[in-house]
């Protein structure tokens, strides 16, 4: 049987765009139950795992982050972009080239796993963690090329629904285990069990199977792009895993687990653009014919993105002193400053995505490549400096200011390229800085004049001055107006459903 890729129809703008804004919901509703389940997990696992615990599972999860980008080379991005429709022996190439990395990887990785958990004190059954986590590169491995059919043709929906079920098996296998007390094994063995139940329902929705051979002129044809595409991967995972290493080494574990928990819990409120920057990858790609409806349509998506987050994230920076503490319990206030840094990152990250997206859609995954290995070097470097200094803090302070510098690099990078995106990079930042400063006053004003109130009464008055900041902000009719765009969101949801 044929696979549905090889004999799909070619698409048009409007049709990528129905289709995009199909997944989009698709996504957006998959995202809001897997929310769901994530501040159970959160809830749930912060009282029956220690920092401790998140430290070792960083430091054994990094090894597996960095086998997945190594054995992937961007062969399957590279078939996404592509202008004709692959066939079967480029899909059967990309597949049985993913395996042959992958065993090379594992087989490495299982060599150096006594070494890793020594180096690390993970202690009697570090090794272990290290190979369980080594063999599951092979759920991420074969579920590649049906990712890769489904989301060239903008059949999200299928991987919403794939994704959704495997995150329901996760939380309840993870919080299943943790109420066992088996430490950092529980946030493993979740792990897995996502890996095999979301496999399963992919190769179900794809309805293709390995056949054909490695036919290695495309395996050189695909890495021309691939390779700069899975770099851009590759690049910040290595620099970026000073984090665990390099902190696990000067702070200890208990660190790298508050830094770990704290990003974990930054992402939830930030899952939803996630959709955006999915969707954006496979339909900037179907739309490059296309200039002038490409850049509106980009315009669209960043304005409309960063108005939602400029307005919600700020107040639930102020709120998180407070809020965290009392929900997740006193062993996790440390990490509040550092989930403040890594949400307003993180909002910025949503923006660039999306920037990020259209670079490879376009063919310029190398630009990217340069910019990430200046930019994770600064992140080390810099990074290590202020954790020296300022504690594990320093690393979302300097997060944040490099995410702001390559925000604005990559804007004006994507600009020069079309006539018809002038100006964007105002556009991106204005309302980034604009919002930032006044949150940065409200949040000093409160500290100063409620100190000894209490986190409360300073998450209450803080939020109240940050709202009168955006209510005078959008009055002054400069720049991103916030609410006109969340207007035009509301309206086009409110028409798509009438239309239905």
């Amino acid at each position: 049987m044929s696979s549905p890729s090889t004999s799909a129809p070619e698409l048009g703008t409007s049709d990528v765009k129905v289709r995009a804004q199909r997944s989009i919901v698709a996504l957006g509703l998959r995202t809001l139950g897997s929310l769901g389940l994530r501040v159970v997990s959160s809830l749930a696992l912060s009282r029956l795992l220690f920092p401790s615990d998140y430290g070792a599972f960083a430091i054994v999860a990094f090894t597996a982050a960095m086998g997945a980008y190594l054995g992937d080379l961007g062969l399957s991005a590279s078939l996404v972009r592509q202008q004709h429709e692959p066939t079967e022996d480029e899909i059967s190439t990309a597949f049985w080239s993913h395996q042959a990395f992958t065993v090379v990887i594992v087989a490495v990785l299982l060599g150096f796993a006594p070494l890793l958990a020594g180096a690390y004190e993970l202690g009697p059954s570090g090794a272990l963690m290290v190979g369980a986590v080594a063999l599951g590169l092979f759920f991420h491995s074969l579920r590649v090329i049906p990712i890769m059919m489904l989301e060239r043709n903008l059949h999200f929906p299928a991987i919403a629904r794939a994704e959704l079920v495997e995150s329901v098996a996760q939380t309840a296998a993870t919080i299943f285990l943790a109420a066992l007390h088996l430490g950092p094994w529980a946030l493993i063995g979740g792990g897995l069990v996502r890996g095999v139940v979301g496999l399963g329902m992919l190769w179900a929705a794809a309805s293709w199977r390995p056949r054909g051979r490695v036919r290695w002129a495309i395996v050189q044809r695909l890495l021309g792009f691939g390779i700069w595409f899975q770099l851009t991967g590759i690049v910040p995972a290595i620099l970026n895993g000073w984090v665990p290493l390099v902190v696990g080494r000067m702070e200890g574990k208990d660190a790298v687990g508050l830094v770990n928990w704290a990003w974990a819990l930054a992402s939830v409120p930030l899952a939803l653009s996630g959709v955006l920057n999915r969707v954006a990858y496979p339909a900037y790609s179907r739309m490059q014919q296309d200039a002038e409806g490409l850049a509106e349509y980009l315009r669209t998506s960043i304005r409309r993105i960063s108005a939602v987050l400029c307005i919600v994230v700020p107040f639930g920076v102020i709120a998180l002193p407070f809020l965290i503490p009392t929900l997740f319990g006193e062993r996790w206030s440390p990490a509040a400053p550092l989930v403040q840094w890594f949400m307003l990152e993180g909002a910025m990250q949503a923006v660039h995505g999306l920037l990020n997206s259209q670079q490879y859609a376009s063919g310029h995954a190398r630009e990217r490549v340069y910019v990430l290995i200046g930019s994770s070097l600064l992140r080390c470097g810099l990074g290590a400096l202020a954790v020296m200094h300022w504690g594990i803090v320093g690393i979302g302070v300097t997060a944040t200011a490099i995410t702001l510098t390559e925000l604005f690099l990559s804007a004006w990078l994507v600009a020069r390229r079309n006539p018809h995106l002038s100006g964007l990079e105002f556009q991106v930042l204005e309302p980034f800085l604009t919002v930032g400063a006044l949150l940065a006053f409200a949040v000093g004003l409160s500290r100063i004049t409620t100190g000894q109130h209490g986190l409360l009464v300073q998450a209450l008055v803080g939020t109240g001055m940050l709202a009168v900041g955006v209510l005078v902000r959008e009055r002054s009719r400069r720049g991103l107006s916030l609410w006109g765009e969340v207007r035009a969101v509301v309206a086009h949801v409110r028409g798509r459903k009438s239309a239905a």
